[in-house]
């Protein structure tokens, strides 16, 4: 299973190139930043913000807001 992961991460980067890996790395780090800064603009503690692609978000009750993103078709899961 690792080395299908691995042949189909090599082929996308084969694809891309070079600069389109760099042009989809920055689209995604922009997109980050965009959205942190609407969170905390909106009163939402964020933290651990310098991640590349993730944010991590403090929640009362994380298995009901897990349970209603998910549902919502959100890519969230449960940080311990």
């Amino acid at each position: 299973a690792q080395a299908l992961l691995a042949n189909i991460a090599s082929s996308y980067a084969v694809y891309h190139g070079p600069i389109g890996l760099r042009d989809i790395a920055g689209r995604i780090a922009r997109l980050q930043r965009i959205l942190v800064a609407g969170l905390k603009a909106g009163g939402v503690a964020v933290t651990d913000a310098t991640r590349f692609d993730t944010v991590t978000i403090p929640v009362a009750d994380a298995d009901a807001t897990l349970k209603a993103g998910v549902a919502a078709g959100m890519n969230l899961r449960r940080v311990s």
